[in-house]
């Protein structure tokens, strides 16, 4: 689990404990994010009152820092990179996000013990951001305002600027404060759109094996005058189940490994086998045991082929009704995938599809590497498939 923008994607599972989990944390960032607001207005009469102020504010809320905590050690114990769900730019933008950010040279010499706790404690405080102390940031401003504001004349010789200490404290109390309240609130924004990402997730899923969703998806995609989308392909049948021979039998596996691979590389979507071209419902016909068997024959295929370390497919059988009969069709459900599906031959050679309306393009790895927007791997398009079948 890395990020949740619309589903918890990648390892958790267990959504009703991440629910609980959230919701103990909300309630104690809320006191935080509280208590923060009623520090803005404050006016400290030293720099000292200004930290024992910050001190005092942490020492009242010991329990609810410990219990967020407790919920970052929680997560990083799921999944180290976990914790990062409370700290992306969906929530704190490129600003608030580079004022807060600690930079960790991987080849810089090891920093001493507690230090990168001091830190991040007086980035939390406000009392430190963008790399330096808040009172340093206030005093350069401060200097600046009266450097620009001063006659050439008065520059000249051994003229000194004198920063008027009661402004640089007024104006470094305001904005630690201020980032503290700032800070207090947008993990409160995090947790509150990791429950929304919840519910999402929960939808998501509950729609993905609903038997209702995909019979009517169907009985409307066929309908539809689109000729191509983006995010679904009807396949009579496929070429796997057919070919005996080799080298045929092979590249129809690649074929259709292709064809998965290229759903995950673009925004993911669905392959409804047993729709002919001419958009007739035939349905995969045979008994349950051939169906078995073809369902075993395409894992096997997508296990072979498709070089990816996460399951990123999934099948669902529905029936449909066609010409007074009931017809069993397959929907193979794809996920977007984050990172580059590539598809191998057996031999050796890779390939990287990607769909582009009404056919498959390959790229390279590389064309694929550019998705730093995305975190984990997703099924955001069923949400469009719903408006469909709403609009339809």
């Amino acid at each position: 689990m890395r990020s949740t923008g619309g589903c918890l994607r990648k390892r958790e599972t267990d959504t009703d404990e991440l629910r609980a989990e959230t919701k103990r944390a909300l309630e104690s960032v809320q006191v935080l994010k509280k208590a923060s607001v009623k520090l803005r207005g404050r006016r400290p009469g030293s720099y000292e009152n200004l930290l024992s102020t910050l001190r005092e504010f942490a020492e009242q809320h010991v329990r609810e820092i410990e219990s967020l905590y407790d919920y970052l050690r929680w997560l990083e114990a799921r999944d180290p990179m976990a914790p990062r769900i409370l700290f992306t730019y969906r929530v704190w933008g490129p600003t608030r996000m580079s004022d807060r950010w600690v930079e960790i040279a991987p080849d810089s010499p090891t920093m001493p013990a507690g230090e990168l706790a001091r830190m991040s404690t007086e980035i939390v405080l406000g009392i430190r951001k963008g790399g330096m102390r808040t009172y340093d940031y206030a005093y350069n401003e401060i200097g600046y305002d009266i450097y620009s504001s001063m006659d050439p004349e008065q520059l000249s010789g051994d003229a000194t600027i004198e920063v008027p200490e009661g402004h640089v404290l007024a104006r470094t109390a305001r904005a630690a404060y201020e980032d503290c309240a700032i800070y207090f609130t947008e993990v409160r924004d995090s947790l509150r759109n990791i429950l929304i990402d919840i519910e999402g997730c929960e939808e998501q899923r509950e729609l993905m094996h609903s038997d209702a969703f995909w019979r009517e998806f169907i009985l409307k995609a066929v309908q539809t005058k689109k000729t191509e989308t983006q995010l679904w392909d009807f396949k009579e049948t496929l070429t796997i189940w057919q070919v005996k021979q080799q080298p045929e039998r092979d590249r129809a596996k690649v074929s259709f490994a292709e064809d998965v691979a290229s759903l995950a590389n673009a925004r993911g979507g669905v392959l409804v086998i047993g729709v002919s071209d001419q958009r007739e419902i035939l349905g995969l016909g045979g008994s349950s045991r051939d169906l078995e068997n073809r369902l075993k024959a395409a894992r096997e295929v997508i296990g072979k082929h498709i070089e990816y370390d996460r399951e990123i497919v999934s099948f669902h059988q529905v029936v449909v009704p066609a010409n007074d009969e009931e017809r069993v069709c397959l929907v193979v459900i794809v996920a977007q995938a984050y990172e580059a599906v590539g598809v191998h031959d057996g031999e050796g050679r890779y390939t990287y599809p990607v769909r582009y309306e009404t056919g498959i393009k390959r790229v390279s790895r590389l064309d694929l590497s550019s998705r730093i927007h995305m975190k984990s791997d997703h099924y955001d398009f069923m949400r469009e498939l719903e408006q469909f079948v709403r609009d339809n």
